[in-house]
């Protein structure tokens, strides 16, 4: 995880792999901390998929630069 700019912006690197895709949502950010959820969304359908493994990387900008708040991830995985 890092931090861009003036520090309102977070990066981050998630792994994903065949029909599976990598997504990063903001959960609550207050002054205390922030917390981003990690969502693998997968086909509700079974299907082939490839066996790849990838790692896309993401940003997601807070209201406020992030300074000495913590940062919690979560995961969350989701069918479509």
């Amino acid at each position: 995880m890092w931090t861009e700019g003036d520090g309102s912006r977070i990066g981050l690197v998630a792994q994903e792999g065949g029909c599976s895709k990598a997504s990063v949502e903001i959960a609550e950010q207050n002054e205390q901390h922030v917390v981003l959820n990690m969502v693998e969304t997968s086909p509700a359908k079974e299907q082939m998929c490839t066996m790849d493994i990838r790692y896309p990387s993401f940003t997601v900008t807070l209201n406020a630069p992030l300074a000495d708040r913590p940062v919690a991830l979560v995961y969350q995985k989701r069918t479509v």
